[in-house]
């Protein structure tokens, strides 16, 4: 019980640890995170960017991109994507 139990403490561990470096690495700048949420692989609100579009990084091909949307609007995929090794948000 105790060995299954630290175990799933270091998986758990490496997770998090993993996913904060992840996160630290690709992390936009404040102010432009600050204007857009609720993003997912599919989809990304733009809270209150002037203009923003969700996009999807495929292995081994072009990146998908959603339109771009004005204030308080969601960008969109067309299609969910095979092979999506991240996905995210751009303002402008």
């Amino acid at each position: 019980m105790i060995t299954k139990l630290v175990l799933g403490a270091a998986v758990v561990g490496t997770l998090v640890s993993g996913t904060v470096a992840l996160d630290a690495a690709t992390a936009p700048r404040a102010e432009a995170a600050a204007c857009y949420g609720s993003v997912s692989i599919w989809k990304g609100k733009n809270n209150t960017c002037s203009s923003a579009r969700h996009w999807d990084a495929i292995r081994n091909a072009k990146s998908k991109y959603g339109a771009w949307v004005t204030r308080g609007r969601y960008s969109t995929q067309n299609a969910c994507w095979a092979n999506v090794v991240s996905y995210g948000m751009t303002a402008k």
